[in-house]
C-alpha cells in the first residue's frame, strides 16, 4: 500500500519495513506504525490523511486516566475482586 500527500510518500507494501520518502529522498526506513505517525506528522496532521490510519492508531491508543489515582483505584479494586474470588 503507498499513500502520498504532498511531497511525502510512504510506502508500506514491504511486510517488514515501511519507507518514508520526501522529496523523493527516503527519510526512513523500519517500523510501519512509527512511519505513519512520522507520515502523520510530516503533513502537519492533516485530518484526511490521520482517517486514513485510524484503526491502526486507535489499536495502539494508550489507557486515558483521568489522574494517577485512577490506576491505584483499579488496581485495589482488581486486587479486592481476586480475594472474594478465593474466599469463595
Amino acid at each position: 500500500m503507498v499513500h502520498k500527500h504532498g511531497a511525502f510518500i510512504l510506502d508500506l507494501n514491504s511486510s517488514n519495513k515501511a519507507k518514508l520518502y520526501e522529496n523523493n529522498k527516503l527519510m526512513f526506513l523500519g517500523d510501519g506504525y512509527r512511519a505513519i505517525t512520522m507520515f502523520i506528522r510530516a503533513t502537519g496532521n492533516n485530518p484526511d490523511v490521520k482517517s486514513l490510519f485510524e484503526s491502526q492508531l486507535k489499536m495502539r491508543e494508550k489507557p486515558k486516566f483521568s489522574r494517577e489515582d485512577d490506576i491505584e483505584t483499579l488496581r485495589l479494586k482488581a486486587v479486592a475482586e481476586l480475594e472474594e474470588k478465593k474466599k469463595r
